[in-house]
């Protein structure tokens, strides 16, 4: 008995696997990429109706083409525009302009014109992105300046197709070579917003429009651009209102504090001959920070570290004769960080945006502490008494000791 028990219960379990197999076997939930248009930016504004105007940039694949196409005068990508009440009431809209249903996943940018918070924060327009299924969390987030998203989506850029690459690309480079602008994400700006504390910043985005006689160079697929785009500087926000900017500079030296500078270029001028410049490349910096509190009085202590490589002077040089240089050298590069630093945490006070999480700090080491200060710290924040120290070490020169000079 006991074997033919043993075979029914086995002859069931194989049954069964074999039914649950056929039932969820293939993509029951496949989306076919020729019926989707993939979204690769998002532009919102406000309409002149008052509603809420999203723009898509969609790719165009066929556009693309190879190198046999090259002559193509067709764009790779199309905008379209629509609008409604709430974001998802927008986006649902653009189904009447695309013949394919648009999808979100490849969306790399949300972009947001100036002027939509002159009444709105942003809280409506994230419950969306941080809702709905499609959006990726990581995709970066940014304001455009003096301008409407919908037109900076209409930007090209020489040698580069898709102007969302593009901007991928520039703002790769200004956070990894430069450390311009702030690297913030969805995820990012939203965990900054509903964290103690610290509030949020975002990208700074602003088109460049070209005159109409412009000579264009290089081999553009049609005959002129009209616009081109670029990003630098950092939104910054209370809550989820904007608030003001930094500039490049500043938002630098934001990221000195925050240790995301990864790799730049410090200028400054040249000891002992100031109408001349030296450059010094940072090839890597660490940065943090500590906050004491004393009753109403919150003092603030910055340490940078970074070393760099001579990499231009235009006054020459010979470090042979003049060894002591050297220290001069790294010196002025320790200044032109401080100052930075100082500028981007004078902008932050006068805000009155705690980005850099001096709040935060207090907040994860004394919570009770942190209660005492919480209702007051838009009175505290300004005042408070900030610290820099920063050390450069200047690792190498190069490969010559003496600059090139003439007889």
């Amino acid at each position: 008995m006991i074997p033919n028990r043993w075979l029914v219960h086995m002859t069931a379990c194989l049954v069964t696997i074999t039914l649950v197999m056929t039932v969820t076997s293939g993509c029951w939930s496949r989306k076919e990429i020729e019926d989707l248009a993939f979204v690769m930016a998002m532009g919102v504004d406000r309409s002149p109706s008052g509603n809420i105007q999203m723009t898509a940039q969609f790719a165009k694949p066929g556009a693309m083409g190879g190198a046999q196409d090259q002559a193509s005068q067709e764009k790779p990508f199309w905008v379209a525009t629509t609008e409604g009440d709430t974001m998802f009431e927008a986006f649902r809209k653009l189904g009447y302009l695309s013949p394919k249903r648009p999808y979100l996943p490849h969306n790399d940018f949300y972009l947001f014109g100036e002027d939509i918070f002159r009444e709105f924060g942003l809280k409506p327009f994230l419950d969306f992105i941080i809702r709905d299924t499609e959006p990726r969390l990581s995709a970066r987030i940014g304001v455009v300046r003096s301008t409407s998203a919908k037109d900076f989506l209409q930007a090209e850029f020489e040698g580069m197709p898709l102007s969302s690459e593009a901007l991928r690309g520039i703002m790769n480079h200004l956070m990894n070579a430069w450390g311009t602008i702030p690297d913030i994400t969805i995820r990012e700006f939203v965990d900054r917003m509903e964290s103690e504390g610290i509030e949020p910043i975002a990208m700074g985005a602003e088109l460049i429009p070209l005159a109409p006689d412009v000579e264009i160079e290089g081999d553009p697929t049609r005959e002129q651009i009209k616009a081109t785009a670029t990003l630098g500087g950092a939104a910054v926000f209370k809550g989820d209102y904007l608030v003001g900017w930094l500039d490049g500079f500043e938002t630098r030296g934001l990221n000195w504090i925050l240790g995301k500078v990864k790799n730049t270029v410090v200028e400054f001028p040249h000891p002992g001959h100031e109408d001349k410049i030296v450059s010094v490349g940072i090839l890597r910096a660490t940065g943090k920070f500590k906050v004491e509190a004393e009753g109403n009085r919150v003092r603030a202590s910055i340490e940078v570290n970074a070393v760099g490589n001579l990499g231009c002077v235009q006054e020459p040089v010979d470090l042979m004769k003049e060894p002591e240089l050297w220290t001069k050298l790294e010196a002025g590069a320790q200044s032109t960080i401080e100052d930075e630093i100082s500028r981007a945490v004078a902008t932050l006070q006068r805000l009155g945006s705690d980005a850099v999480g001096f709040g935060q700090y207090i907040f994860r080491r004394n919570p009770r502490q942190w209660a005492t200060l919480r209702e007051r710290w838009d009175e505290i924040f300004p005042a408070i008494e900030v610290s820099t120290s920063v050390k450069v070490h200047l690792r190498e020169m190069g490969v010559i000791l003496k600059s090139t000079e003439s007889r």
